[in-house]
């Protein structure tokens, strides 16, 4: 009778190592519902995990107060949810943001056309998600079309290239280029495209 086999079971704890000079490894992270997700906080300082909100989206975690030489985490919601964080020492930001996604969650980025600049603002940005994760650009006024910068082709699945009007007209893009940085700009439709560009960037962070 042959032995039982031994399946490898899925990972449920999560580490993230902040070191002297706050920066997290890894950047950025994609965990599942019920995941227990651990801050070690290296540095010399007291620090505080600040999570940015993430409307329509849930929310990941409430802010995390963490000693130095100390770890504390949280539970993944049982929910996709997903969330940038910047790392604060008494209330100074020293870095980020940075990205954990929660299942299929995505960071939600909203576009209104800003009124005396005369552009698409797009709210927040920059962006931080992990490799293969996912973003959702949503329009609160017009229909806009968005153009990327420093790639030959749209780095999302499917390509990102319109944003609609209202988030329930929108679709889930999943980022499939490269580890990088990405510049985008958004023109207000009926608009020339010499005028009505706003824009960010959206980072991609992973180890």
């Amino acid at each position: 009778m042959s032995a039982a086999r031994h399946l490898p079971t899925p990972e449920t704890v999560w580490s993230i190592s902040i070191d002297s000079n706050f920066t997290p490894t890894p950047k950025g992270l994609v965990v599942q519902q019920g995941d227990t997700v651990n801050f070690t906080n290296n540095s010399t300082s007291a620090i505080t995990i600040q999570f940015a909100s993430n409307a329509p989206g849930a929310s990941v975690s409430p802010n995390l107060s963490i000693p130095a030489g100390s770890t504390v985490g949280f539970v993944a919601p049982s929910t996709d949810a997903a969330a940038n964080y910047f790392i604060t020492v008494s209330t100074v930001q020293k870095s980020g943001p940075w990205a954990i996604q929660v299942g299929n969650g995505c960071l939600y980025i909203s576009v209104t056309f800003g009124v005396p600049q005369g552009k698409g603002q797009c709210t927040p940005s920059p962006v931080c998600i992990p490799p293969g994760g996912n973003v959702e650009m949503y329009s609160t006024d017009y229909v806009y079309t968005v153009n990327w910068l420093n790639v030959v082709s749209p780095p999302f699945t499917p390509p990102l290239t319109t944003i609609a009007v209202g988030v329930a007209n929108n679709t889930v893009h999943t980022q499939t280029g490269a580890s990088i940085d990405y510049a985008y700009t958004v023109t207000k439709n009926g608009v020339t495209a010499t005028s009505g560009n706003g824009g960010g960037t959206v980072k991609v962070k992973g180890t």
